[in-house]
C-alpha cells in the first residue's frame, strides 16, 4: 500500500478519536450566579475570549465551583485533543504531499497543522493558571488574561490558515465542494477577530468548525476510493 494511503487511513482514525472527545468532555453544569459575557453560550469559548475580570465573573464564587471543576476536567483531556484534531489535519496534508512531493502547499499546511498543536498546548497552560487562581478565590490577573487572549488567537489564526490552505488544495484537485467548509471556517474565524471576539460571532465560528473538521475524513475516503485530479508539481 502507498505511504499516502496509510496517511489517509490515519486521518480517518484520528477523525474518529476527535469525535470521541466531545463525549468525554461531557456537558457543562448550570451556571453560577453570574452569566457569561454577552452572546456566549459555551463556557470554554467564554473563557478563551475573556478580555477582563468581568468576563470571568461566571467562573467566580462558590456557586461556580461545579463549572470550574467541569472546565478543569475538560482541560485535563484537552492535553490530548490537539493531537487528535490537528493531527488529523496533519495526516491529511502529509498524504497530499506524499502523493506529489513537489506540492509545497501541502507541506506548508502540514507545518501549520503541527504548530497548531503547540499553540493549543500553550493556550491550555495559561487557562490552567487562570482556573487555579479563580478556584483559589483570587481576581484574575490582567497579565494572564492578556496572555490567554494572545495564545488563543495564535491557535485560532493557525486553524484559519490551514483551513484556507486545505480549501485551496481541494480546489486544485477539483474537489471543490470539499473546499467550501474550510472557506466558511476561515471566514468565521476572521469575522470573530474583526468583531473583537463577539460572543455571538464566536459561537457561530464554533459551529462552522464542525463541518470543516469532518471534511478531512471525507476527503481521505474519497482519495482512497478514487484518483485525485492531477495537480501541478509545486502547486
Amino acid at each position: 500500500m502507498r505511504a499516502s494511503n496509510w496517511a489517509f487511513i490515519a486521518t480517518m482514525a484520528l477523525a474518529v478519536i476527535t469525535l470521541v472527545f466531545p463525549i468525554l468532555f461531557g456537558s457543562p453544569p448550570d451556571l453560577g450566579a453570574a452569566p457569561m459575557a454577552d452572546g456566549f453560550v459555551t463556557p470554554v469559548l467564554a473563557l478563551e475570549f475573556a478580555r477582563s475580570p468581568a468576563d470571568l465573573a461566571f467562573l467566580q464564587g462558590d456557586d461556580a465551583a461545579a463549572l470550574r471543576e467541569f472546565l478543569i476536567h475538560t482541560q485535563s483531556l484537552d492535553r490530548f485533543f490537539p493531537l487528535a484534531y490537528a493531527g488529523m489535519a496533519a495526516m491529511a496534508f502529509l498524504a497530499l504531499g506524499l502523493r506529489n512531493p513537489g506540492r509545497w502547499l501541502a507541506w506548508a499546511a502540514l507545518a501549520v497543522a503541527l504548530v497548531t498543536i503547540g499553540a493549543d498546548w500553550a493556550e491550555n497552560t495559561v487557562m490552567n493558571r487562570l482556573l487555579a487562581e479563580l478556584g483559589a478565590g483570587a481576581e484574575p490577573r490582567a497579565g494572564l488574561l492578556a496572555a490567554l487572549y494572545g495564545h488563543t488567537w495564535i491557535k485560532w489564526g493557525l486553524i484559519a490558515l490551514y483551513a484556507a490552505l486545505f480549501s485551496v488544495l481541494m480546489w486544485q484537485d477539483q474537489r471543490r465542494l470539499l473546499a467550501i467548509p474550510g472557506v466558511a471556517a476561515a471566514l468565521a474565524i476572521a469575522a470573530t477577530w474583526l468583531s473583537g471576539s463577539n460572543g455571538q460571532v464566536a459561537e457561530i465560528m464554533g459551529v462552522l468548525l464542525i463541518p470543516f473538521m469532518l471534511t478531512f475524513p471525507l476527503a481521505a475516503l474519497m482519495y482512497l476510493r478514487g484518483k485525485s485530479a492531477p495537480s501541478k508539481p509545486g502547486a
